[in-house]
């Protein structure tokens, strides 16, 4: 990766809670808000890596309510061996590191951004893990606190999937020769609707028997370009895992963390807090980040007045 250049991502930061799948904003006050600002770090104790937030913040951007801050992987590298007058030398050390992230989320359609500062900045399959862990750590400790079982804080499932783009799903396919199988995963939506036709009979069927996943299976697919049209439709509503070989025979899977947006910003230096709009700006030519549902938009309406009292 070049120094005047970073790798943004595209997410759905779907989060909902309980039995009956209420929406992220729903708890946005006495959940999401407070767990993020926590001290709350994912990994094992006085050992390496660590992984957690900072600098979070509230912001309203061009008209857009924002949660934001930085993902940090905080390490070390382990050295063995320089050169030194030209010979192999062994000089063990370590280095301390940390790279990050930093992440956009829109507070109106739960769109995310991720824009990785160096190559080894953590992904959003890192982010999912750690929210998770926040969440359940965060809910777990406060319910311990809450004798009265009806005013315990709901358990929140956490699907933050990737959104690749059509461009990104044509070059992770283009060396398939044949599709064995396509395995679709479903799960609750944050106020969204997947636009694939069997989707809705899915989730209604989930709802009914108390699931929170479900799996449909195509077995043999002969048209390469309507599976690269399903796994675009379904973008961040969905996630696909293959089986495929290429033209040589060889077989492979397709794993679901393969399919990722990874667009290229121009920057020089270090991300920094101040841009955040520029980042905006730049994901806004992807239309991925700002299409809203109609139950979103009604959604944020009716929490806009709580988000502006945690910015004042």
């Amino acid at each position: 990766m070049g120094t005047s250049e970073k790798i943004m991502h595209y997410a759905n930061f779907n989060i909902t809670y309980g039995p009956t799948e209420d929406p992220m904003l729903t708890h946005f006050e006495d959940i999401i808000w407070p767990a993020f600002l926590s001290d709350f770090k994912r990994g094992k104790k006085n050992e390496h890596p660590l992984f957690y937030l900072s600098d979070i913040a509230l912001k309203e951007i061009s008209g857009d309510m924002v949660l934001v801050g930085n993902y940090i992987k905080d390490t070390q590298y382990d050295i063995r061996t320089t050169v030194q007058n030209g010979e192999l030398v062994s000089t063990p050390s370590s280095v301390p590191t940390a790279p990050y992230s930093r992440f956009i989320i829109f507070l109106k359609n739960h769109r995310m951004i991720l824009v990785r500062n160096e190559s080894q900045s953590p992904d959003i399959r890192s982010f999912q893990a750690t929210i998770r862990s926040l969440l359940y750590n965060y809910i777990s400790n406060e319910n311990q606190k809450i004798k009265e079982k009806d005013k315990k804080l709901p358990h929140a499932l956490v699907n933050i999937v990737d959104i690749p783009l059509p461009q990104d799903i044509e070059e992770t396919l283009k060396d398939v020769s044949k599709i064995n199988w396509l395995k679709i995963r479903f799960f609750p939506l944050n106020n969204d609707i997947n636009p694939i036709p069997v989707a809705e009979d899915i989730d209604r069927q989930m709802k009914k028997l108390g699931s929170k996943h479900a799996h449909v299976q195509f077995t043999s697919p002969a048209s390469k370009e309507e599976v690269k049209d399903l796994i675009d439709r379904s973008s961040g509503l969905a996630v696909s895992t293959l089986e495929v070989l290429d033209a040589n025979g060889n077989k492979s899977k397709i794993k679901e963390e393969q399919f990722t947006s990874s667009k290229k910003i121009l920057f020089g230096r270090d991300i920094l807090p101040e841009d955040d709009g520029y980042i905006i700006d730049q994901a806004k030519k992807d239309t991925v980040v700002t299409a809203t549902s109609e139950d979103n938009k009604a959604l944020f309406d009716k929490f806009k007045g709580m988000l502006k009292n945690l910015i004042s």
